[in-house]
């Protein structure tokens, strides 16, 4: 497998190769060669630390909103049908509206500095309310009839059960909205026009035709959003490690 993984990218630079140079031009489609240049021109940049920072931080602090606030509304449904009515519209709308609606809207209420949290927000609270739905409905009718045969507090119910059966889903989730967040974020910056941040520095590169810094740059977000994955596959594998274990 890792061999085929090895031929496939060399094919993609050989192909990338041959487009740039039957093209001829670097603001068209700039090279391998001049792109890793660019790369390591960005790598070497503290400009580019900070920015990816301050990215990062707007789409952490959405993140970390859409989390909790799912969370919990999710928890309550499960136990309020009246409650779970009155979100049932928005879970439909939320998978309908387009993402460049909320930046548009979020910049026009927030400006370009708040509307990447809300956008990351807007985004990804539909992204976690859902899963925690889906999960929570698609439990075993099994588990669903002890649940209702020995009741016991709401605390003790959301502690001892619901909490422990949705470890895995808030993970997965997790993984997928960093990855999926910190592109929406970027996209926000970069309609918004921040002052600082990843999308900034794209921007800058769009404006000045620096077509090699917007592939270098997109290749740095690529990186980041893999080892995300990574770090979150590996929380699964030590969370399922334990569990064997213990």
């Amino acid at each position: 497998m890792k061999y085929r993984n090895l031929t496939a990218w060399i094919l993609l630079i050989v192909i990338w190769s041959a487009a740039a140079w039957h093209t001829g031009n670097e603001i068209l489609l700039p090279g391998p060669l001049e792109t890793a240049e660019k790369f390591i021109a960005v790598l070497t940049d503290p400009v580019s630390y900070q920015a990816i920072g301050l990215t990062l931080l707007r789409v952490g602090r959405g993140l970390m909103i859409s989390l909790a606030s799912a969370l919990v509304i999710s928890l309550l449904c499960r136990r309020s049908i009246w409650l779970r009515a009155l979100f049932h519209p928005i879970r439909i709308l939320t998978r309908t509206i387009p993402n460049i609606s909320y930046m548009i809207l979020a910049i026009i209420w927030l400006g370009s500095e708040g509307a990447v949290t809300a956008v990351s927000f807007m985004v990804l609270f539909p992204l976690f309310f859902n899963s925690f739905m889906d999960a929570m409905d698609g439990e075993a009718e099994e588990i669903r009839q002890v649940s209702v045969l020995y009741r016991d507090t709401w605390f003790n119910e959301i502690r001892y059960h619901d909490l422990p059966s949705l470890k895995y889903v808030i993970v997965s989730a997790c993984r997928t909205a960093v990855a999926f967040g910190f592109k929406v974020g970027i996209m926000a910056e970069i309609i918004g026009s921040v002052r600082n941040g990843a999308g900034r520095q794209m921007r800058a590169a769009y404006i000045n035709l620096d077509t090699a810094s917007v592939l270098a740059w997109t290749v740095l977000i690529i990186l980041i959003s893999s080892l995300s994955d990574v770090l979150f596959d590996r929380i699964s594998r030590t969370m399922r490690l334990k569990e064997g274990l213990s």
